[in-house]
């Protein structure tokens, strides 16, 4: 795993725990969550809190001057950076559940996850996806069937879930191992530590 150092902490991590950053042709800092813009990467972990806090005193501006060792102005870092860089990350996750079901590596439905767990040859649970705003029942529910090594992740409320699978009244979603269900924990990842921004106001 290539790894890059956080322009704020110093530490030098995998670049699934960062959020690469380039500036745009105005000269705002743009958040590239694919890590694919052209451009002079600026990396930052993905801690939403401390995105934040360092963007409203300053410290963020700072650090990217000395990145780019060249003076930039505190408006060149937008002041909801750790916000956008959330909705960025919650709808990249989104399309890779849409991805990953067209590709057969997801199934909706608890009798459904239910019947696939014991049927021999379906694959190997990965995660599973069980809407926030879904019933306390039903998780422990979900979670007894699939064990406990299988993480469940309550990100996404059940209409993100329907819009990103197409479904109606998607609560749960199993999605088996596969190449693209590694790409999606990493990201879920990320979106974790961005979504400590919401959770401590």
């Amino acid at each position: 795993m290539p790894e890059r150092r956080c322009i704020l902490t110093f530490d030098t991590l995998p670049v699934e725990q960062l959020v690469r950053l380039v500036q745009g042709p105005d000269g705002v800092l743009v958040p590239d969550v694919a890590a694919k813009l052209p451009g002079r990467g600026l990396w930052v972990k993905s801690d939403g809190i401390s995105i934040r806090d360092a963007v409203k005193s300053g410290q963020f501006a700072k650090a990217v001057s000395r990145s780019l060792k060249a003076g930039v102005p505190k408006s060149t870092v937008p002041g909801d950076l750790a916000e956008l860089i959330t909705r960025l990350l919650t709808k990249r996750c989104l399309d890779r559940l849409g991805l990953e079901q067209r590709s057969g590596n997801l199934i909706t439905g608890f009798d459904k996850i239910g019947a696939a767990l014991t049927k021999k040859g379906t694959g190997v649970p990965a995660l599973v996806l069980a809407a926030s705003d879904g019933a306390d029942d039903g998780r422990r529910k979900i979670r007894s069937a699939v064990g406990h090594d299988v993480p469940v992740v309550d990100l996404f409320d059940r209409e993100q879930l329907s819009a990103s699978l197409g479904r109606d009244n998607v609560v749960h979603a199993l999605l088996m191992q596969s190449g693209g269900a590694d790409k999606l924990k990493a990201d879920i990842g990320r979106l974790e530590g961005m979504i400590k921004v919401d959770q401590s106001r």
